[in-house]
């Protein structure tokens, strides 16, 4: 009996993918560029690779990369070449960079070419507004997280507080920091895992009152030069400073968070998984905290998929594995594996995830943030790559005590200004 249902659940995908049996003989092999290591999604990535290859004859093979903005460094290298990758995965903020840079397909072509414009219709209207850029969608959205604070519970017991109760509040974090550290040895309370993607640099300055970027009078400049943004940036490295917070890269923040080197740790709800398979202590989460009376607004992370594929027949087979990608089976199985957060309501409603939501409360942490996100900022125009590492020279500055916030960033606030010079917006 199972054997009759895993070839029928074949075939029905099979049938949604479009792809016929004479195709699938061909042998089609395509590359597939993501972030996706071991630690992070890769074993979620060799199985539904592997299913879609039993349901189409098409192989993927994974191509992964060391971060966002090395892979579109890479992604430069192979189009100048003549040789592009056939799907990538372009995080949120170089979303702008590769609509303005970029020989992408767009989705509208690929939808004309090769068909399923009901499968584009499932999605919501704001979910398809997130890859668009000018008239087109670039590509099609496909992993959304935001920041979360996970927590070891056990060394809240071990300091006299409730676990089922953490501060929702930075103040209120402030407060129970050195008692929390006392009890667990002296270690740092605080982790926040960054890189240069600005992510989490985002989520405190914009939290903060501040904005990554402005329109003024029709032109984009940043934002970051600002007060707010300054007591953004400030409030986390004075923690960094006083030794209540771990100043390191995402590489070193996880491990250091799993083996109780850290009391918390605000990273993306998408590593819940990967986290939660390692650790050896009571594991809980909570939102990312508010500052005073702001309004948490928190960057949306992932990314979405993109074609590159020229070659007809690779393209086609492009198109089917991002459609796989982002169909309910295929999301479903992203989205327990690693805990991004669902695109549309018919993944909700599958009964494996819908069993799993129901049994893992970090999970709903991050799902009830959506009305806080916003859109992971990416810096427009040629040199938007540029201007994002310039804001990520300032983030190391502060945090290593080099200057203050304020001096960072109004240094940083020239730079990028230079950079993103003329690139118009409208409000």
């Amino acid at each position: 009996m199972r054997v009759k249902l895993l070839l029928a659940s074949l075939l029905v995908v099979m049938a949604a993918l479009g792809l016929g049996m004479a195709q699938a003989q061909e042998a089609v092999t395509i590359e597939y560029w993501n972030i996706n290591n071991q630690g992070f999604g890769g074993p979620t990535v060799d199985l539904l690779a592997e299913r879609f290859k039993t349901a189409t004859g098409v192989t993927v093979e994974p191509r992964v990369q060391e971060s966002y903005p090395s892979l579109v460094q890479n992604l430069e290298a192979q189009l100048a070449a003549g040789n592009p990758p056939d799907v990538v995965q372009i995080g949120w903020p170089y979303f702008d960079y590769v609509a303005n840079n970029l020989p992408y397909i767009p989705v509208e072509e690929l939808v004309a070419k090769w068909g399923d414009e009901a499968y584009l219709a499932q999605f919501p209207q704001s979910v398809k507004d997130l890859t668009t850029f000018g008239d087109q969608m670039v590509g099609m959205a496909y992993s959304l997280s935001n920041p979360v604070m996970y927590y070891n519970a056990d060394m809240f017991v071990k300091a006299g507080l409730d676990p089922d109760n953490p501060p929702t509040t930075w103040e209120g974090w402030l407060e129970i920091a050195p008692k929390l550290s006392e009890a667990n040895g002296g270690i740092p309370v605080f982790n926040f895992g960054y890189g240069a993607d600005n992510w989490i640099l985002q989520a405190f300055i914009e939290s903060n009152g501040g904005r990554m970027l402005v329109c003024d009078n029709g032109q984009w400049r940043t934002g970051v030069d600002s007060p707010e943004a300054a007591a953004g940036l400030q409030a986390w490295a004075d923690v960094v400073l006083s030794k209540q917070s771990l100043n390191a890269g995402y590489s070193d923040a996880t491990p250091a968070f799993i083996a109780g080197e850290t009391v918390t740790y605000v990273s993306t709800i998408a590593g819940r998984g990967n986290i939660q398979k390692q650790v050896t202590f009571d594991l809980r989460a909570t939102t990312f905290p508010q500052f005073g009376d702001n309004p948490v607004r928190i960057p949306g992370g992932g990314n979405l998929l993109v074609v590159f594929a020229t070659d007809p027949t690779r393209q086609q087979a492009a198109w089917e594995w991002v459609k796989y990608l982002t169909s309910v089976e295929g999301l479903s199985e992203w989205t327990r594996g690693l805990g991004y957060v669902p695109l549309y309501e018919a993944v909700l409603e599958e009964p494996a995830y819908a069993e799993f939501i129901a049994q893992n409360p970090i999970q709903q942490v991050g799902n009830s943030q959506l009305d806080r996100m916003v859109r992971w900022t990416s810096f427009p125009g040629p040199n938007g790559l540029a201007a994002g590492e310039a804001l990520f020279r300032a983030t190391q500055a502060a945090l290593g005590g080099e200057k203050t916030a304020a001096e960072a960033l109004a240094e940083a606030a020239a730079e990028v200004n230079k950079l993103i010079a003329g690139q118009a917006c409208s409000q």
